[in-house]
């Protein structure tokens, strides 16, 4: 007999596979951004590029930044970047139990709070039944620097391009 399709109680190895995909989209972009601006420019696109492993010729940069610009400002900005490149992604279940997290977290996170996987169980267990496994791989899967946490910026961020 297979397994449910839909349960929360542990995320889908594809879906933890999505969320490290983006955090690496995420770091990416920060060590592109030369100047920490939060906005990437279309020489700071073509070093993303390369680095991935890509040789794309200065008019192919020019395009995806015209696909990408979605406020035509002549710059990415972080949020612009990865909806460019998680608009194919599949992130299945794990999307609204993100979106769903983001929302919840708000009130008590702020914007300069971080998420644990401990705060995402607790928010998500009620709301969705997560399981304190699932959300510790969750958090793991999204956490760079190894602290066991993410900003709920970080969150937010990661959340909208998921949807």
């Amino acid at each position: 007999m297979a397994p449910p399709q839909s349960s929360h109680s542990r995320p889908l190895a594809g879906d933890i596979e999505t969320l490290s995909y983006v955090n690496s989209m995420m770091e990416a972009f920060r060590a592109f951004d030369s100047n920490n601006d939060g906005l990437i420019t279309c020489d700071e696109l073509r070093g993303i590029m390369a680095s991935l492993g890509y040789n794309p010729t200065a008019e192919e940069v020019r395009e995806m930044m015209r696909r990408g610009d979605a406020d035509k400002d002549g710059l990415l900005s972080m949020e612009e970047f990865l909806e460019m490149n998680a608009a194919e992604l599949e992130p299945g279940d794990l999307a609204g139990l993100l979106q769903t997290a983001a929302e919840l977290l708000g009130p008590a996170a702020g914007d300069d709070g971080d998420v644990t996987a401990e705060i995402l169980f607790q928010v998500l267990s009620c709301e969705d039944g997560a399981s304190l496994e699932a959300c510790t791989e969750i958090i793991a899967s999204l956490d760079a620097d190894g602290d066991g946490a993410v900003s709920f910026e970080d969150f937010k961020i990661i959340a909208q391009a998921l949807r």
